[in-house]
């Protein structure tokens, strides 16, 4: 016999089923899943994530005022970002929000300090 899908489940209680055994069972397993899911979420921010904004706020302090940066001069503010793209560099910059303007000049994204 074929073990019950989540799906198959959640069907059974639409159509009027009888909550009672395989189908209580698979539809505790999906409360327990999303209930596990939906704490880790609550945790905040992610080590990658923590780690993201600290080399923002690195990119973000090693900027001088007035100074209008590409890619490549983002790149080279900061050694762990040395070589980067221009598509690791966007979110990055991103991360800043309304304390870097970003413009495009012959299709090409410059950043500079917002006063």
């Amino acid at each position: 016999m074929k073990k019950m899908s989540y799906v198959g489940a959640i069907k059974a209680v639409l159509c009027g089923e009888p909550v009672e055994g395989e189908v209580r069972e698979r539809l505790e397993a999906l409360v327990t899943a999303l209930e596990k899911r939906a704490a880790h979420k609550s945790e905040g921010p992610t080590k990658a994530q923590r780690e993201r904004q600290a080399l923002a706020e690195r990119v973000y302090g090693a900027m001088e005022l007035g100074a209008v940066y590409g890619s490549a001069e983002i790149a080279a503010l900061v050694p762990e970002l040395e070589g980067a793209t221009p598509q690791k560099i966007t979110p990055l910059m991103k991360l800043l929000g309304d304390r870097v303007v970003v413009e495009r000049v012959k299709g090409k994204a410059v950043y500079s300090l917002a006063e």
